[in-house]
C-alpha cells in the first residue's frame, strides 16, 4: 500500500481566473439586458438611436455568452493534491484519481504557454515512463508555481543521488530530448505530447552520447552554462568552448541534467568495479 504522508495543498482551478471571467460575463449580460429594456422604451422614435443600441445589445450579451463557454474551456482537465510522498491526480472528466509517488516521476517537461510570458516556465508537464501519460499543470491551476517548484526539488532530491551511484558503477542515466524544430510547435500540439518525436541522451561518468551522433568525453567538460532563465544549455571546455548545446525546453528533467554535469565538473566520479 503507497503512503501518501500528510496532505499539503491542494491545487484546483484558479479562483482568480475563474472570478474574473465570470464578473466580467455577468455585468456583460447585465449590460445587455439593461439596453435591451432601454430599447424597448423608446418606441419607435429615434430609428439610428434604436440601431445603435440593438446593436450594443447583441454584442454585450454575445461576448458575455463567449465569455461563460469559454470559462468552461479553461478549466483544467486535471487537478491536483499535494502530499508529503507524492502528488494525487484528479481526472475531471471521468473522477479517476492516482497518486504519484515523487520517486516514480522519470521525466518533467517545462515549457511556457501563452504569448506574452517571454521567458517565465509557466508550465510543467511529469509522467512515471516514456510508456505512461503526461500529467500537464497549467497556469489556471491554483499556486501552479509551488506545485512545480515542488516536483522539481523532489526529483532533484530524489533521483539525483540514485543516478550519482548509477554513475560511480559505470552505469547510464538516460535523458530524452526533443529537436528544436519541433519544440517550437508545441503551442499548436495543446499538451499533447505523443505527437512529439523523442530523441535521447546517455550520460555515464565517461562519456555524453545522444541519438544526433554527439560524444563528449565528460574529462573534456569543464564549465556548464544555461538553466530555467536562459534558453540554451551548454557544456564548455576549459577554454570556453562549446562541446554540447540543448535548448532548456526541449530537455526532459532539464534541472536534473544540469544538476548532475555540475557535481561531475566539480567532483569527477570515481568508477567503481
Amino acid at each position: 500500500m503507497i503512503n501518501e504522508g500528510r496532505l499539503l495543498s491542494r491545487h484546483g482551478f484558479a479562483k482568480a481566473n475563474s472570478w474574473i471571467t465570470l464578473v466580467l460575463a455577468t455585468l456583460l449580460m447585465i449590460a445587455g439586458a439593461v439596453q435591451l429594456v432601454f430599447l424597448l422604451t423608446l418606441g419607435k422614435s429615434g430609428y439610428f438611436e434604436q440601431h445603435a443600441i440593438l446593436m450594443s445589445t447583441i454584442f454585450s450579451i454575445s461576448l458575455g455568452t463567449i465569455l461563460i463557454i469559454l470559462r468552461q474551456f479553461i478549466k483544467p482537465r486535471q487537478i491536483f493534491q499535494l502530499y508529503e510522498n507524492g502528488v494525487l491526480v484528479i481526472s475531471k472528466p471521468d473522477n479517476k484519481n492516482k497518486f504519484i509517488p515523487f520517486e516514480r516521476i522519470s521525466d518533467i517537461y517545462r515549457y511556457r504557454t501563452g504569448k506574452y510570458t517571454r521567458k517565465i516556465l509557466n508550465t510543467m508537464a511529469f509522467r512515471e515512463s516514456s510508456e505512461k501519460p503526461w500529467y500537464k499543470i497549467s497556469p489556471n491551476i491554483a499556486h501552479a508555481d509551488r506545485l512545480i517548484e515542488v516536483i522539481k526539488n523532489e526529483q532533484l532530491l530524489l533521483r539525483g543521488p540514485q543516478a550519482l551511484v548509477t554513475l560511480a558503477h559505470d552505469g547510464e542515466v538516460g535523458f530524452s530530448y526533443i529537436n528544436e524544430s519541433k519544440s517550437r510547435i508545441r503551442h499548436f500540439l495543446r499538451g499533447n505530447f505523443l505527437l512529439m518525436s523523442e530523441k535521447k541522451l546517455r550520460l555515464s561518468a565517461r562519456t555524453l552520447d545522444s541519438d544526433d551522433g554527439h560524444h563528449i568525453p565528460i574529462e573534456e567538460v569543464h564549465f556548464i552554462s544555461g538553466g530555467s532563465n536562459s534558453q540554451t544549455i551548454k557544456l564548455l571546455d576549459m577554454h570556453g568552448r562549446s562541446l554540447f548545446s540543448v535548448p532548456y525546453t526541449s530537455l526532459f528533467s532539464a534541472d536534473l541534467f544540469i544538476a548532475l554535469i555540475e557535481h561531475m565538473i566539480q567532483n569527477r566520479i570515481p568508477i567503481r568495479s
